[in-house]
């Protein structure tokens, strides 16, 4: 009578080891500098950005009255633009560096797109007849596409994006170097 027991081999070729990294967290820092700039863009579309009252214009600025852009603006400005450079910085990973500097556009676009998934709704008035139209007597609605659809804003809405993401990777690019020396 045999006996036979499994021998362990040291060549298995019908499995491999996986070794998948596991995904680091983000730093803390730069979840701040994304709070930070998500909240800056949002009061910078909010109408108190729009309105002036975050710059500190009492009247229309740019007029007669208040003749120069505020120097808040520009501070504020100029921040907005170097917060992904810094949140990439901070990121060891690119792919991090970038997703968390284009996440805080979306506060911003909720709040400039009120109806961001809703069509636009434009009231028609109403019309009288002409000699190839019938008379509206009343005001109808026309619906055009939703905010982030509408030919109108949406180059400007992939610019941001691809903007925010390109200082991101700059920025993981720059703090990468720094790291590694």
């Amino acid at each position: 009578m045999t006996s036979f027991s499994a021998q362990p081999r040291a060549k298995d070729h019908w499995s491999m080891r996986l070794h998948v990294k596991r995904p680091g967290g983000a730093p803390p820092a730069a979840l701040v500098v994304a709070i930070i700039q998500a909240a800056l863009l949002a009061l910078a579309v909010s109408s108190f950005g729009t309105g002036g009252g975050l710059y500190g214009c009492t009247s229309a600025c740019g007029t007669a009255a208040q003749p120069v852009t505020p120097t808040f603006a520009i501070i504020l400005g100029v921040v907005m633009l170097v917060a992904p450079l810094v949140i990439g910085a901070l990121c060891d990973e690119w792919q991090l560096g970038v997703a968390l500097a284009t996440l805080p556009i979306l506060p911003a676009l909720l709040i400039t797109g009120a109806t961001l998934l809703a069509p636009t709704n434009t009231i028609v008035p109403p019309t009288p007849a002409t000699a190839t139209q019938p008379a509206v007597p009343y005001p109808t609605s026309h619906f055009g596409p939703p905010f982030w659809l509408d030919p109108a804003h949406t180059q400007t809405l992939l610019f941001a994006f691809a903007l925010f993401a390109l200082l991101g990777w700059l920025g993981w690019v720059i703090g990468s170097a720094f790291r590694h020396n």
